[in-house]
């Protein structure tokens, strides 16, 4: 295994995660050096989803511009009358396509099993797009740590736990939330934006699911 070449592709995932979590936030100054980070981690992954970033920078030159973004992010994603594009994982996992059902309390439950709280700043719900992607990139951090120190035991553990979290959540609505931001939006931006996250988890998501990844024994025995 060559381990300098794993870190480098692990790398780019993690910041991949982080740059689009960064997207879903309001927009600010700093999206012009995130979408300079992303399109890094797309072409060190050689993944698809660089593509719409060229979208993405069209709609972002000037504060005038940035001020434009800041009204659709919350036409789409804020309200207050009608949510075009709701970020929240329950509302496309549930019957009743309500928040905080049953899978926003298995997202809260799959964080305390990595040992992780949400911060006290973050005062939206569980399973909004942002704090799933976040998470994604914080697994792969300590998947990275486990790498670089030498646990080959850990580093399955944290695999697995990403598998697992894109097999029950983020892989399973994405598909039908950006659609509801491309139908819905009338900026590039997020437009590009759906794209380029459906694009990377979808081939993230087929490429973690190949991977031989030995599950942890039990720690008490059966029977």
């Amino acid at each position: 295994m060559d381990v300098e070449k794993l870190l480098t592709q692990e790398s780019a995932r993690q910041d991949a995660y982080k740059g689009l979590a960064n997207c879903y936030n309001l927009p600010q100054e700093e999206l012009i050096n995130t979408l300079e980070q992303l399109e890094q981690a797309f072409e060190t992954l050689e993944s698809e989803a660089g593509s719409p970033i060229a979208l993405m920078r069209k709609e972002i030159k000037g504060s005038e511009k940035l001020d434009d973004l800041k009204i659709e992010y919350a036409r789409l994603f804020v309200g207050p009358y009608s949510v075009p594009a709701p970020p929240y994982g329950s509302v496309y996992l549930e019957d009743q396509r309500r928040v905080m059902g049953h899978s926003t309390m298995d997202v809260q439950k799959k964080y305390a099993q990595a040992g992780l709280t949400l911060s006290e700043t973050f005062k939206d719900n569980p399973d909004h797009i942002m704090a799933e992607l976040e998470f994604m990139y914080f697994l792969i951090f300590k998947e990275i740590q486990a790498i670089q120190g030498g646990s080959l035991e850990t580093v399955s553990d944290f695999l697995l736990k990403q598998r697992l979290f894109l097999q029950d959540h983020l892989a399973v609505w994405i598909k039908d939330f950006g659609q509801n931001i491309e139908t819905h939006s009338q900026k590039n931006f997020y437009k590009g934006l759906a794209m380029a996250t459906q694009t990377f988890i979808s081939e993230d998501f087929a490429q973690i699911a190949g991977l031989e990844i030995t599950e942890p024994a039990p720690a008490v025995s059966q029977g």
